[in-house]
């Protein structure tokens, strides 16, 4: 996720960027969308050409990692000579469905599907493939149909099994030994990816709850990946302690927002003393970490997953097909599983001893992590 941004692309997105992240959760850049017509509607292009023509359909730009993916695509479809046309669903799924159908009818020769609900989007590849459009499922996989031609991912097992094991090694650093009270928080349960980070983090938990070394406070779905879903969960868990007479060791968050709303329910300084977790990266979560109440975060580097899913838009465009050894667990119509075509992408450890690295991959800028 490279992100370097010129002082003249800065300029035009103050112009073009129109809000489509609501409410107090999206962060500066995230309340507004890489576009240049309101992002409740797919952007005006419309096939001219025999030149590729994508469809990008993102879920929401409340988290900001999406606003980085989208600015990636955008701009690489550029560099490529590629029309696109693109839209945020707000987090309803209705309205991707809306926005899908636009962009089907503009003539499309790619979707590159984020899906808001991975159940509910099936219904947009059916109609896709009836176009004969090919559909790449982004990050999220899209269930309920064997029709995606191919998804693009992270290992979020793998980075499950960073934050367990981060959890572990701490509790046993604090205690000498593994032991402690866990809280533990799930993703948004519409979302393919939130139950293989839990079930990554969990395999290295497990045996020391079956052991009884570790005590599972509580375990519940942020529905929405929303930090107030957190919020909630961290203070009835914190009640529950409280009447026990124990204290939260080490809290699993299943990414960077819901850390935030876990620590908004601790305070700083109980934060401090907690084991926090995260994922993607986010400015916001550098900063805390920084400032000790946000243990670590895992990093995916979308800017990387942005571009290889334009290029494996043209691979599909040109050649009909896209190579991969990889596979993720799917269903199909019935609900029988099937293997679905993956591209995996690396993750990365981040901690406050190498968070320099996103600097220097030019992700975040040094004011981004270290703040003003």
């Amino acid at each position: 996720m490279k992100r370097i941004v010129s002082i003249l692309l800065v300029v035009m997105m103050v112009f073009s960027l129109v809000g489509c992240a609501k409410g107090e959760n999206a962060s500066p850049a995230a309340k507004t969308s890489p576009s240049d017509t309101p992002a409740s509607s797919p952007s005006a292009a419309t096939k001219e050409s025999d030149k590729l023509f994508i469809g990008l359909s993102m879920p929401t730009f409340a988290e900001e990692r999406w606003t980085i993916d989208t600015e990636t695509i955008v701009n690489y479809c550029k560099e490529k000579g590629f029309e696109l046309t693109h839209a945020c669903a707000d987090g309803d799924s209705n309205k991707q469905k809306e926005q899908c159908s636009t962009m089907i009818t503009k003539g499309i020769d790619v979707l590159i599907l984020a899906p808001n609900d991975g159940n509910a989007a099936a219904s947009i590849v059916e109609e896709a493939k009836k176009e004969g459009i090919y559909v790449i499922s982004y990050d999220r996989l899209v269930t309920g149909t064997d029709l995606v031609d191919i998804y693009i991912t992270f290992n979020s097992w793998f980075m499950g099994q960073l934050n367990g094991k981060y959890i572990v090694d701490n509790l046993k650093e604090k205690y000498g030994e593994i032991k402690g009270n866990v809280v533990l928080l799930k993703g948004d349960p519409g979302d393919s990816c939130a139950p293989l980070y839990f079930g990554g983090a969990y395999e290295q938990i497990k045996p020391y709850v079956d052991s009884g070394a570790i005590n599972v406070i509580s375990t519940n779905d942020c529905v929405g990946w929303k930090p107030e879903e957190a919020t909630k969960h961290v203070e009835n868990a914190m009640s529950i302690a409280d009447a026990k007479g124990i204290t939260i060791d080490a809290i699993l968050a299943p990414n960077d927002g819901t850390a935030s709303g876990a620590i908004a329910a601790l305070g700083d300084d109980i934060a401090k003393k907690t084991i926090v977790t995260g994922m993607d990266a986010e400015a916001a979560a550098c900063q805390r970490i920084l400032a000790g109440t946000q243990s670590m975060t895992s990093w995916g580097d979308t800017r990387k997953m942005g571009r290889t899913a334009v290029d494996i838009a043209e691979e599909l465009y040109k050649n009909g097909t896209y190579k991969t050894t990889d596979t993720s667990a799917g269903t199909d119509a019935a609900g029988k599983e099937i293997q679905v075509p993956t591209h995996l992408l690396e993750v990365t450890f981040i901690d406050k001893d190498n968070i320099d690295i996103l600097i220097e991959e030019g992700y975040h800028t040094k004011e981004d992590v270290y703040g003003k």
